[in-house]
């Protein structure tokens, strides 16, 4: 009942790019549920639509939704302003003034403005949509402390919105529940910290495509930040989650965009 009353909501929702994810609406429609965290690979164009979609299907349930960003609390008025605004040029402008986006890697791009934008989009139609930006270090270090302090700003979003869900785009390691077992000594990921009982995560399947950053897979920086290749691992599937938590250790699922990936570029143009 509440998945077709959530189906109808959405098909009634005037943003036209919001599509289904095929196995979301049952989960999404559980009230127990808190957080869900989209791992993903910096720099795409299709990771972040996934976790619009997921945003637009969570809105349709009525439930409020917060939009978890990769970003300091430096940049939460900028995404405050932008969520009331009416999304124009000069709004734009403002928000991309914002001290995050001057980063060149896969963290602010286009394909994340864009992501953004729904959340506007959806919350001027008369959803409830709050935006947060949850990380806690500067720098894309691995470090404890940072994953402590990204649990700790999503769980105290989700606090000041009693009953809502709080969707978050986060790089894989982040959203994995097992942590970075491969560091001495391993580390607590904010998806390991936050409730068990009431976060899934879900990790990207991978047939390859491109993404935007600053190294290529092996770490080689020598090429700068541009367009690099995703080594394939899987042949393309479907667009949907498959909800079984032995595919990849660490999450409860593995979400696949239906196509290989394509390369977002940053938001904010280079000189």
């Amino acid at each position: 009942m509440i998945a077709s009353l959530a189906a109808t909501l959405l098909t009634a929702s005037p943003v036209a790019d919001c599509a289904t994810i095929a196995g979301l609406d049952q989960k999404i429609a559980d009230p127990k549920l808190n957080y869900l965290l989209v791992g993903e690979y910096h720099g795409t164009q299709e990771m972040p639509g996934i976790a619009a979609d997921a945003l637009c299907a969570a809105a349709a349930t009525g439930r409020t939704v917060v939009l978890g960003v990769e970003f300091t609390p430096a940049n939460q008025p900028f995404l405050d302003a932008y969520l009331a605004s009416d999304g124009g040029a000069e709004a734009r402008k403002a928000l991309l003034s914002a001290p995050a986006w001057t980063e060149e890697g896969g963290r602010t791009t286009v394909a994340i403005v864009d992501m953004m934008e729904r959340a506007r989009v959806l919350a001027k139609a008369g959803h409830k949509i709050a935006i947060t930006a949850f990380d806690r270090v500067p720098e894309p270090i691995v470090s404890q402390e940072r994953e402590t302090g990204m649990a700790d700003g999503l769980a105290r979003a989700q606090a000041e919105h009693p009953g809502s869900l709080v969707v978050a785009l986060t790089g894989l390691g982040h959203a994995d529940k097992e942590g970075w077992v491969s560091r001495t000594p391993p580390i607590t990921s904010a998806g390991g910290i936050l409730p068990q009982d009431r976060t899934l995560s879900i990790a990207f399947a991978r047939p390859g495509g491109q993404y935007w950053g600053c190294h290529a897979p092996n770490g080689d920086r020598t090429r700068g930040c541009t367009a690099y290749d995703m080594p394939p691992r899987e042949p393309v599937a479907q667009r949907g989650i498959v909800w079984d938590s032995t595919l990849r250790g660490g999450f409860d699922g593995v979400y696949s965009v239906g196509s290989a990936y394509t390369a977002s570029e940053p938001a904010l143009a280079r000189k």
